[in-house]
């Protein structure tokens, strides 16, 4: 049945608020990938929601008016484009038997806002809306509005076609669709298995297009065509007709989904719709308008990187960027900071984003690396690799990441009062933190090394592969490529031998290379102070008061051994078996600034570092705390984490000054950070990081964790400023 109401001829256009076009969606895909030469989608953003697999843009081109292009389908682990455009619209008078043209309405409105996608056309006559929502995680719900403006009697009729590409740019003999059918009131298109790891993996996927009112649908080999029946308008009086767009991995999973039931979808929509307007409420604190859109576009991209469960992956997760080809996975200390943000508007997601990586928390019963219990996986995937029966690439327990979890769920904790989490989390929380004393600790002094796990990778030929395990540790930093993870004749790779959990006897527990890093020993120190207050929120006073005294003997030993009283800064520390030094000479990095976040500075070091080096030929440079100094010989503004401004770590630079009394600088910093940075306030997309002289985004687009700091760059700050 066509569901009509009457209302004034008056009719409600675009709206201006804070969360309109915050980024741009626009765009017609030509084949089913298509990246620039640094991995990313061409069209800059992809409008999904509730955690689903798919999305949609917003059409750039007037042949595609009316039709919501793509979509966007991440085939497990890669994002490609299932067609240019699956549901083109016509628009037919049935009184004249003429088409109308969308491009020629009297106005025309393509718009973002949180929750939807929308274009609206209008006539002197007549007012066409159609609206892309998502309903589920794997339903999206195209809802299309005549409105007669008339007084006098209208009679429409609505067309639609479409059909997916052919195959994929990079596997010329791969065809994407393996049968088309009609089932009921729409079309089903049944994709072709592959199992191309570093291309494009689908088993028995599926896609759905269905209609809730009687369609009338022919299908020509891949191609659909579909035709409304006729729409008959009283003066003033309007119509909605749906459609739904279904996406699933597995046939098992479209099965256990059921019969779509259009019954629920208003109860659905508008929950999500409120659900939006409370996320709004909750981070509109303030500030200027450019600060406000910042901080809901930060909240899109999260919520664009959300996934649902699915695969391997349990629960709901943010992943880094779902426009950039190697990053539909979920990593650790991506997870660890991206939740200190949800849980500033929707603390149950931040709390499910921690879970997904939990669920992977190695134990001493874990058949392949039982030697890590405690630690977990660096990054997850939809698939598992081979050592775990899975046949994915991406998947990684080489290393692990840093120790940032209890950071996570103390903030999380702060927003929700629940007792309960940190009850479940904390034992979780312990045994990550004790992991790293006895696999990373390699002289037993206290001070921990970066490393890598036990791995076949990290062997060749029976021989120890020194350039594997050396990436693997850089990697466990997160900071892949920083020049304090130089190979040097210095730099010794250490086998760390001991009696793991459960074991009886000495055993490989992984590797260390032989220098303590300042960054990872502070977030020790950091996470030592967090498990004190669970410990003693749980009631478990005698175990806080032994994190308590851990801490301020690990603090003692990062204030005398890693600051260099000469040129008043924290270094990583090399050694071997009879000295160690600072590496001083490998320049200063802002992993040095950890140690003020942390708070284990004494106010002296602090003072030192903060007058000496916040300055423009050093980490105050355009966008603020490049990872390295710009005064150091290494400094490579361009090249990932040997310059580039990486906004994780400017957040921990910048809250640093705050913490040792420089809070006014901080803020000023904040703001430099934001207006100086490509984009960060107006519709581009949030970058992976950015060039510390320029602006210039780099790299990955809708990047997660940048989002996660600009976000609380304005909780935390830019909302108390007016500029």
């Amino acid at each position: 049945m066509l569901a009509t109401v009457m209302l004034c001829a008056a009719c409600t256009l675009a709206p201006t608020s804070i969360d309109t076009n915050l980024l741009d969606y626009q765009g017609t895909p030509q084949s089913m990938e298509q990246r620039d030469a640094k991995g990313n989608l061409l069209i800059p953003a992809v409008y999904t929601d509730l955690g689903a697999w798919h999305g949609f843009h917003l059409p750039a081109d007037e042949t595609d008016f009316g039709a919501f292009t793509g979509p966007l389908i991440i085939a497990q682990e890669y994002s490609v484009h299932f067609s240019d455009a699956l549901q083109r619209l016509a628009l037919v008078d049935r009184l004249s038997g003429k088409s109308w043209s969308l491009a020629e309405a009297t106005k025309q409105h393509i718009y973002s806002v949180s929750g939807s996608l929308v274009q609206e056309f209008q006539w002197p006559t007549l007012t066409l809306k159609t609206q892309s929502q998502f309903s589920d995680s794997r339903t999206a719900v195209v809802s299309t509005t005549l409105i007669n403006r008339s007084d006098t009697q209208q009679q429409w009729q609505l067309h639609w076609q479409g059909q997916p590409f052919d195959s994929h740019p990079n596997l010329k003999d791969y065809q994407l669709i393996a049968a088309t059918e009609n089932v009921g009131n729409g079309v089903r298109w049944q994709l072709n298995p592959v199992r191309e790891k570093w291309q494009l993996m689908l088993a028995d996927a599926q896609y759905e297009l269905l209609f809730e009112q009687a369609t009338d649908i022919q299908i020509n080999n891949s191609q659909y065509q579909a035709s409304s029946q006729v729409i008959t308008l009283a003066p003033l009086e309007q119509t909605t007709l749906r459609s739904a767009q279904r996406y699933f991995h597995t046939q098992k999973a479209r099965k256990a989904a059921g019969v779509f039931d259009w019954s629920g979808v208003d109860g659905s929509l508008d929950a999500n719709h409120s659900r939006w307007q409370q996320r709004l409420a909750n981070l509109n604190r303030g500030g200027s308008m450019l600060d406000k859109r910042m901080a809901a576009k930060s909240m899109q991209t999260l919520i664009h990187n959300w996934r649902s469960p699915a695969g391997a992956i349990i629960h709901d997760a943010i992943t880094p960027s779902i426009t950039y080809k190697w990053f539909n996975g979920v990593w650790a200390w991506d997870t660890w900071k991206q939740a200190v943000a949800l849980a500033q508007f929707d603390p149950q997601l931040a709390q499910a984003n921690v879970s997904a990586m939990f669920d992977y928390q190695f134990d001493q019963h874990d058949s392949v690396r039982p030697q890590d219990a405690g630690n977990l996986p660096d990054a997850i995937f939809y698939n598992q690799d081979d050592n775990r029966g899975g046949d994915g690439g991406n998947w990684n327990e080489r290393n692990g990441k840093p120790p940032l979890a209890t950071w996570a769920v103390w903030q999380i904790y702060q927003q929700t009062q629940d007792l309960a989490l940190l009850q479940r989390f904390y034992p979780k929380l312990v045994a990550y933190h004790q992991w790293w004393y006895r696999n990373r600790d390699h002289n037993g002094n206290g001070l921990v090394e970066y490393g890598a796990n036990v791995h076949p990778m990290h062997v060749k030929q029976g021989v120890i592969d020194r350039q594997a395990i050396i990436e693997a540790a850089a990697w466990e930093s997160g900071m892949d490529n920083a020049p304090r993870f130089d190979d040097s004749d210095d730099l010794q790779i250490l086998s760390n031998v001991g009696i793991g959990p459960g074991a009886t006897e000495p055993q490989l527990l992984g590797y260390s290379i032989s220098q303590e890093s300042v960054d990872l020993n502070a977030y020790l120190y950091a996470e030592k102070q967090w498990l004190a207050q669970i410990a003693d929120l749980l009631g478990q006073q005698q175990q806080s008061l032994q994190w308590q005294q851990q801490a301020a003997t690990l603090k003692h030993k990062i204030q005398t051994q890693m600051f260099d009283p000469q040129s008043e800064f924290f270094y990583d520390v090399r050694f071997n078996g009879e000295r160690s030094w600072r590496l001083v000479e490998a320049g200063r990095g802002v992993e040095g600034w950890v140690a003020l976040w942390a708070g284990v500075a004494t106010d002296a070091q602090a003072k030192q570092m903060i007058e000496r080096y916040v300055n423009e030929s050093a980490f105050a440079t355009k966008v603020p705390f490049p990872t390295v100094s710009a005064d150091s010989p290494a400094f490579a503004p361009s090249q990932y984490w040997r310059g580039p401004v990486w906004l994780d770590q400017s957040y921990f630079a910048l809250h640093g000054l705050a913490r040792y009394g420089y809070e006014q600088q901080a803020k000023q910093l904040a703001r430099q950070l934001v207006s100086a940075g490509e984009g960060m306030q107006t519709q581009q997309p949030i970058r992976e990081n950015y060039h510390p002289l320029t602006g210039e985004g780099l790299h990955c687009t809708n990047f997660s964790w940048s989002a996660s700091v600009l976000l609380l760059l304005y909780t935390d700050w830019l909302h108390q400023q007016s500029h």
